[in-house]
């Protein structure tokens, strides 16, 4: 039996109506499927808390692994991946707790129907140029330290997302009707900006503004450059995807709303007026008119 609490009714009646479908109440289905979106906001959230102080803990002894000159950056990497992690937490667990009442199987769309081009880009950008660029300042600048830890930051993260979008990509499809599938479509596609490319260079952005010096001086505008090209590549792939998946298709996502009344209607008696009320006292009635005798 799939439970629900009228906090996520609520919560998936305004998901379905910003993408165009208004209902009274939604199915069960389709609100413990909207839920698992939102699940630390009613349930779960000491969990959550826990994972992201542990890992950020961990992440503040990670500069001291490489001495001076390493990226003061860590501990923005690694609240990262607290926060990815403790929100995988709880969507993985939703998932399992559905799971055990709804019938699910295997998705059938292809990873790259999912992640789109402009996604892929923006990660390879993202992954591959980081590290390119961080291979780079270790050969050509003397800041190798900085490069060395830095790269160690950028492959956590790979590793990191690498996971979170194999869960993604692999999780299981509830349900067989075409409304349930088509929010978990949509899900699917929230759900991999969870590994956005924009967290892995925003760590070394604010490093840049707060401790301008730090970098290598001749490394400095390539990162800058490289940071602006993920966060506009980013910023491409979300618009592309809003714009796919903001209108789900028509179909039975719940008990309609009730039908609109329609204009009120004045049921009041007209006012009386002076020459309207002479009028109606001088009219003959019909059967006076006619003749005719009551029985």
């Amino acid at each position: 039996m799939i439970e629900v609490t009228s906090s996520e009714e609520g919560a998936a009646l305004r998901w379905l109506a910003k993408r165009g479908q208004r209902v009274g109440r939604p199915t069960p289905l389709l609100t413990a499927l909207i839920a698992s979106r939102q699940s630390l906001h009613y349930r779960g959230f000491g969990r959550y808390f826990a994972i992201v102080i542990g890992v950020s803990i961990i992440g503040g002894g990670y500069s001291l692994l490489f001495g001076p000159g390493a990226t003061q950056s860590g501990v923005g990497y690694f609240i990262y991946f607290g926060i990815q992690l403790g929100l995988w937490d709880g969507i993985r667990r939703r998932e399992r707790k559905l799971r055990a009442s709804v019938p699910s199987r295997s998705p059938g769309e292809h990873w790259s129907q999912v992640l789109g081009g402009w996604y892929l880009v923006s990660l390879v950008a993202a992954f591959a140029g980081g590290i390119a660029l961080a291979v780079t300042m270790y050969f050509t600048t003397a800041a190798r330290t900085y490069a060395v830890s830095w790269l160690g930051l950028l492959v956590l993260s790979a590793l990191c997302c690498g996971w979170i979008l194999t869960g993604v990509l692999r999780s299981r499809v509830f349900g067989e009707d075409p409304e349930s599938l088509a929010v978990q479509r949509a899900l699917r596609t929230e759900r991999i900006y969870l590994a956005m490319p924009g967290f892995v260079v925003f760590p070394v952005a604010l490093e840049l503004l707060w401790s301008g010096d730090l970098p290598p001086a001749e490394a400095t505008p390539w990162l800058v450059r490289y940071i602006a090209v993920v966060v506009v590549l980013q910023a491409i792939s979300g618009i592309l995807h809003w714009r796919r998946q903001r209108r789900l298709p028509p179909g039975h996502y719940g008990r309609p709303l009730p039908p609109d009344p329609g204009t009120p209607v004045d049921w009041s008696p007209p006012a009386n007026h002076a020459d309207g009320g002479a009028r109606s006292s001088n009219r003959t009635p019909p059967d006076s008119a006619s003749g005719s005798t009551p029985s």
